[in-house]
């Protein structure tokens, strides 16, 4: 352990045969390096070779979709055929070799996914769609899903964590939070189904759990599965709030998987996370410590955190067990290397503005790019 950053560098078990080197992760942010095919590339594999090189203890490969049925980016990772499976080894390969997890983040966009190709409609729990999601794109549709919709959905997530596993991969995360499938059955605010999937708590929580059951099922107990978990949409009394989730965090608890991430926002309410402030960091905070609370797996959380010595504080003051990082660590991939070893001077600091975020909408970008990190410059436009 690091005599200046104890908390930070102090081990972190996440099961039996997985014990990560520190609490410092790199977490899930689509960079938008699949190919069309949403196959990983070889630029991803050295993008995510920078980042574990740089010092975390494990890395979240972020939004591969489940389904042909439901994309964001056209570059965006996907996880619903073999041949986006074999594209994954390369990836994992280098995991393995460097002795750090890279976890395959699972994901089915729901309403806030792209109009498809087809113009079908996009899969809600009861039809309520985006509005962000709604203003950018034109044919914009959704449609309350049947129980065969919802049987085919876990069966996605079931397959594409069999993929994942297949590949290599020691570790998924379903994505349950901002606004996405998983996420908005979650929310009194999207799910105002009156079947076994919706009305009371602990129906708003069975998709999650199924997909958990499922998912353990067809990978044996041999995949170490984790949950991004979307703890309050920031809509008000209408959504989600952390103060409604202790009969999920119980459920969780029971159903096998080895940590939690929390996070907040929907698509609705995104903008309300691209610049740090006080209140919303104070806000975050309280609510991942309420969950932590009830949990009985390691907690994490990722938002504004900046670098070693909020985290440090944030261990210390108990907020969680493990701290995540994206924004800070994608613009300077070595960032907690240097800062333990007493360069923090040198480290090229997020800026904050969100630009990376728009760069996923911005027609003339390729990729997600960054304002201070030399290795991966915004382009510039006359």
């Amino acid at each position: 352990m690091n005599r200046r950053y104890p908390l930070s560098t102090r081990p972190l078990r996440l099961s039996d045969d997985l014990v990560l080197k520190n609490r410092l992760a790199f977490t899930s942010m689509g960079v938008d390096l699949a190919d069309e095919n949403g196959c990983a590339t070889p630029q991803m594999t050295a993008f995510y070779k920078g980042v574990i090189e740089g010092g975390c203890a494990m890395a979240f490969l972020g939004n591969a979709t489940v389904s042909a049925g439901s994309r964001l980016q056209s570059r965006g990772l996907a996880l619903f055929d073999d041949a986006q499976r074999l594209s994954m080894y390369a990836v994992q390969r280098m995991a393995s070799a460097a002795g750090v997890p890279v976890a395959v983040q699972l994901q089915h966009y729901g309403g806030q996914g792209a109009v498809l190709p087809s113009g079908a409609p996009l899969l809600t729990p009861s039809g309520i769609g985006c509005s962000r999601a709604a203003r950018q794109s034109p044919g914009y549709r959704v449609q309350a899903m049947t129980l065969e919709h919802i049987a085919q959905v876990i069966d996605e997530f079931a397959s594409a964590a069999w993929r994942a596993w297949q590949s290599g991969a020691r570790v998924v995360q379903l994505q349950a939070a901002n606004g996405y499938l998983l996420s908005s059955f979650l929310s009194p605010r999207f799910n105002q189904r009156t079947d076994a999937y919706g009305g009371s708590e602990e129906n708003r929580a069975r998709l999650l759990l199924e997909v958990i059951r499922a998912i353990r099922a067809r990978t044996d107990n041999g995949l170490i599965v984790t949950v991004r978990l979307g703890i309050d949409d920031l809509l008000g009394d209408e959504g989600l709030q952390f103060t409604e989730l202790e009969e999920t965090v119980q459920a969780l608890n029971q159903s096998g998987i080895c940590a939690l991430e929390c996070s907040m926002s929907v698509g609705a309410s995104f903008h309300r996370l691209f610049t740090p402030s006080r209140e919303m960091d104070n806000y975050l905070h309280t609510g991942v410590k309420v969950i932590k609370g009830s949990a009985r797996v390691p907690v994490g959380f990722a938002g504004f955190i900046d670098g070693l010595d909020k985290a440090e504080r944030l261990l210390g003051d108990e907020v969680c067990d493990w701290v995540g990082m994206s924004r800070a660590l994608f613009a300077d991939n070595q960032l907690i290397n240097k800062t333990l070893q007493g360069r923090a001077r040198d480290v090229d600091r997020c800026l904050w503005d969100g630009r990376c975020f728009s760069d996923k909408s911005d027609p003339r970008m390729s990729r997600v790019f960054c304002c201070v990190n030399p290795n991966y410059p915004r382009p510039t436009f006359n």
